[in-house]
């Protein structure tokens, strides 16, 4: 099984995402593609060890072609404006993160930076 990194450097995303307030992953490009449509771990990055915190199913992707498409969709992917996060010219991708479960954290010892497997 593959987990998906989280970073939660700048804000506390997967405690958001297991909790239900954030139910949408962003991303530059369309690095979680390979994972559409499957169950996968969340993985805490970013403060401390790499941890999973969560499982969940990963839907198709959505497309925020402008800052004011994402900035419209704020509730569902909670990424605040101005931070390094936050939708530039270029647009960004939105992946629906669905049917969360919470999980008793749990060190991860693989590497990667977007993807990485769960032993």
């Amino acid at each position: 099984m593959m987990g998906i990194n989280i970073n939660d450097s700048t804000a506390p995303y997967t405690a958001m995402i297991c909790d239900g307030t954030k139910t949408i992953e962003t991303r530059r490009t369309r690095s979680l593609d390979s994972v559409v449509g499957q169950r996968v771990g969340i993985i805490r990055t970013g403060v401390g060890r790499a941890t999973l915190v969560a499982y969940a199913t990963v839907s198709e992707p959505v497309w925020y072609g402008s800052r004011r498409e994402f900035a419209g969709d704020y509730a569902r992917h909670r990424v605040p404006p101005g931070s390094q996060h936050d939708c530039t010219t270029g647009g960004k991708w939105g992946y629906p993160l669905e049917h969360v479960e919470p999980v008793t954290p749990t060190v991860i010892t693989s590497r990667g930076i977007v993807l990485r497997r769960i032993d």
